[in-house]
């Protein structure tokens, strides 16, 4: 008897063992993010998105990192990455959807990164990702590919935010408009594409703590032999022009779940 493909179930690569044990709901034990903010050209970041993918009259750049702890599905081990988000809507056939859009997504775990690319579409690329360095009023983070490095932020001026803003930034957490977009594009050997849509995934999570303060990040310019798989993305990243920095942030949270059996795709 040979293999029969379940249709009901997500089968990865190598695709001749069976769908592999993904629980429907991933939990973190926590997620520490350091994210740098900046205003830049809203024409200059338009032309690295699809024309489906509109950029608001304020584009703002996140450049974020993130220590995720304790997660589940990899045996309870932790990993890191860097992103680069921007806030998109998408205009579909049938609905209308605003979210961050991760643009790129650089994580120190190979499997986080097919698991995500393969799935739900998301931009996402391996690479050295070393812890961020938090201190009591300053912190910073790096991305490498090899020895490389890609980008480097500094956080300065750090203090709690209020109760109130914590709530704030809680409610926004959990507002419809904020659920994560990715862009499944996956070629056709012979040109094309055999994938290309719009999805969505959620994230849910609880903040237990955050504070706020100036943020500066700089896009490094690796020469494409130091860095074959991101030479191209930083240096597109590094024409972005920065028109002004917004608050930075570091944010604690705990509760944090990634529920699989809530992704969909956007029509």
């Amino acid at each position: 008897m040979s293999l029969k493909m379940d249709p009901d179930k997500h089968h990865l690569m190598p695709a001749c063992f069976g769908p592999p044990v993904l629980p429907e709901v991933t939990r973190f034990d926590a997620m520490v993010t350091l994210a740098v903010r900046f205003v830049t050209d809203r024409a200059r970041l338009q032309a690295l998105l699809p024309d489906f993918f509109e950029v608001p009259e304020d584009p703002i750049v996140v450049v974020g990192h993130t220590h995720n702890v304790g997660v589940d599905w990899l045996g309870g081990r932790t990993y890191q990455l860097v992103r680069v988000d921007t806030r998109v809507t998408f205009r579909g056939r049938e609905e209308t959807v605003t979210g961050p859009f991760g643009m790129v997504i650089w994580e120190s775990e190979a499997k986080p990164v097919i698991v995500g690319r393969e799935l739900w579409g998301n931009q996402k690329i391996a690479a050295n990702v070393p812890p961020h360095v938090l201190e009591e009023t300053s912190g910073s983070f790096e991305c490498f590919e090899y020895e490389s490095r890609l980008l480097h932020a500094e956080l300065s001026n750090l203090r709690p935010v209020s109760d109130a803003t914590l709530a704030k930034m809680q409610g926004m957490w959990e507002d419809p408009d904020n659920v994560p977009l990715g862009w499944k594009y996956i070629p056709n050997l012979e040109g094309g594409a055999d994938a290309d849509y719009v999805t969505q995934t959620p994230l849910t999570g609880t903040f237990k703590s955050a504070m706020r303060g100036d943020g500066e990040i700089v896009f490094d310019r690796p020469s494409w032999k130091d860095a074959p798989g991101s030479a191209q993305i930083v240096a597109a990243l590094a024409s972005l022009p920065i028109l002004e920095y917004r608050p930075a942030f570091v944010t604690h949270q705990v509760d944090t779940t990634l529920p699989r059996n809530r992704a969909r795709i956007v029509r």
